[in-house]
């Protein structure tokens, strides 16, 4: 199976807490992306060293991905979400997988 993973950095605002914004992605993944087609999982991670979030998808395919990030900016359940992260700050990349080892 070739998947598509999605890696996402980010910085929140200011004035949103971690656990706030923990919540906040909670939300999001249960209201979300789980109901988007093709969706595997999420990982949610955080750099001390940066302060930076970073947020690891997987996806059935890269039509999938692709298809769920242009609804994610059009979509009351991701306001939220939207607000609380700076948009300077966001990184994403999205890759097809080649090979796994395991």
């Amino acid at each position: 199976m070739c998947i598509a993973t999605e890696i996402v950095t980010m910085k929140t605002l200011e004035h949103v807490p971690k656990d706030e914004f923990i919540a906040i992605v909670d939300d999001l993944e249960k209201n979300f992306h789980s109901k988007q087609h093709g969706f595997i999982d999420t990982e949610l991670l955080y750099n001390l060293r940066n302060d930076e979030w970073i947020m690891i998808q997987h996806w059935a395919s890269m039509d999938n991905l692709n298809t769920a990030s242009k609804k994610m900016f059009h979509n009351e359940v991701t306001e939220l979400f939207v607000k609380s992260i700076d948009p300077k700050s966001v990184k994403m990349t999205m890759l097809p997988q080649l090979k796994v080892w395991k």
